[in-house]
């Protein structure tokens, strides 16, 4: 009994993360932000790492690592684009519902919101479906589709690495509608298609992948070490391409 909480008492601390991340978020404190995902990412891993080697796997403790999930890994990277689209300039507009429900709720209902900002929550919806088929299959070292924590570490470090020095002049082709939009979309079809991705976990069976585990690895430490934390959105894109590279090169 006491075996099962610990991997849960881990998941739980990763759903915290994710709660924390959320209120900075809605400060626009980008770097708080990575700084939890990325420790709400790592805290996913070592969750699973732990109820293995503890024996103390459960049905439980799987929904309750996807709940988890889908916050840190769902709804935050959602606020932080639906922020990205108030900072591109979109206006907010204030929506008086006074003189419609005031005299039946006897309440002052005016809501300020950026309507095209909402468009950031389709990632939250992508990653929940993802999360759902997640759960109904048995995951070996392959992903199927972009692994939702992943996704969420490419959009909560895109702002920071807009902000890089070498970026900067650059802001404003990539702070707008259009690419946030196309970003958004592509993240949604890439979490749930079935692409084939591979898992960081050297494996012994298909020895011959593992040097694009490893070139992922070797190649990240000078993305971040240039770039700084938010070169993880470049990781990501990385992780991608090397992908394609492995799955044309199995067709040869």
């Amino acid at each position: 009994m006491i075996k099962s909480l610990i991997p849960n008492f881990i998941t739980l601390l990763n759903l915290l993360c994710g709660c924390f991340s959320i209120a900075f978020a809605f400060q626009f404190q980008f770097d708080a932000v990575l700084i939890l995902v990325l420790f709400g990412v790592f805290l996913d891993y070592l969750d699973g790492l732990t109820a293995r080697i503890l024996n103390a796997e459960s049905n439980f403790g799987k929904q309750l690592d996807s709940l988890s999930d889908i916050i840190t890994s769902g709804v935050v990277p959602g606020i932080v684009v639906y922020q990205m689209f108030k900072l591109s300039g979109n206006r907010v507009i204030d929506f008086d519902l006074n003189a419609y429900l005031s005299p039946i709720l006897d309440l002052d209902l005016v809501f300020s919101i950026s309507p095209i900002a909402f468009i950031g929550f389709i990632i939250t919806i992508g990653s929940a479906v993802r999360l759902a088929k997640f759960n109904t299959i048995d995951y070996t070292d392959e992903f199927e589709g972009l692994p939702t924590p992943a996704n969420a570490l490419f959009f909560v470090s895109l702002p920071i690495l807009m902000d890089h020095l070498y970026l900067v002049d650059s802001k404003q082709y990539l702070l707008n509608n259009t690419t946030l939009i196309i970003l958004t979309i592509s993240s949604v079809i890439l979490m749930n298609v079935p692409f084939r991705l591979f898992s960081l976990r050297l494996s012994v069976r298909k020895y011959d992948y593992n040097i694009f585990k490893i070139l992922t690895i070797v190649l990240s430490i000078p993305i971040i070490l240039f770039f700084g934390i938010g070169g993880f959105s470049l990781i990501i894109i990385l992780y991608l391409f090397l992908n394609v590279i492995r799955n044309l090169w199995t067709l040869i």
